[in-house]
């Protein structure tokens, strides 16, 4: 009986790691990656206003995926890629 569940914990573990890896996100990529577009624009000749607002979007992104908020961390680089347009 304690060899079952011993079996059982360790299936749980690996399976709720394997999961938690899944859904991590790569904080410093997605933010290079949002700066760079927000510089694309700037040659552009994108209003310095508009351009201060999408680098304030970008870091409160990183800091919400660096915190672990992927869920806010999602929805403010979908803004970036919104007001963009």
């Amino acid at each position: 009986m304690l060899r079952l569940s011993i079996i059982g914990i360790s299936a749980l573990f690996v399976f709720t790691t394997a999961a938690a890896a899944q859904g991590t996100m790569n904080c410093n990529d997605l933010y290079k990656g949002a700066l760079e577009k927000i510089y694309k624009e700037q040659t552009q000749g994108l209003e310095p206003n508009r351009i201060a607002e999408l680098h304030r979007l970008a870091l409160r992104a990183f800091d919400a995926c660096s915190a672990g908020d992927e869920f806010n961390a999602r929805a403010f680089f979908d803004e970036i890629d919104k007001w963009r347009r």
